[in-house]
């Protein structure tokens, strides 16, 4: 039987970490660019992501032209737009997904 950290090591660390935040009651998103989310789509297939019920998938586009998907990136290209269009993008997305914070009891 492997260890937790084993599992972590085979599974990948991120999942592992998304999972053990979510049993902490954290909303996991994970925020990918629109080519990279095709690619994995794309070598995995559309069932890929449903391994995890519980966590939302969402995609931002990386500002570069539609590329052919069996491709790579310019990764200074990329890096450079990035840092020019989804910045703004990202914030819009997290503030749309933030879920609403209810208090029932204020304590003075």
């Amino acid at each position: 039987m492997m260890s937790s950290v084993e599992q972590a090591t085979k599974k990948g660390h991120a999942v592992f970490l998304a999972k053990l935040l979510h049993l902490r009651g954290f909303h996991i998103t994970f925020v990918n660019t629109k080519f990279n989310h095709n690619c994995l789509i794309w070598s995995k297939g559309p069932d890929s992501v449903k391994g995890l019920p519980d966590f939302v998938f969402k995609t931002i586009p990386d500002g570069l032209p539609p590329s052919n998907k069996d491709g790579t990136q310019d990764i200074p290209t990329l890096c450079d737009s990035i840092k020019k269009t989804c910045f703004g993008l990202f914030k819009e997305l997290v503030a749309r997904s933030i879920p609403h914070l209810k208090c029932h009891k204020l304590l003075a």
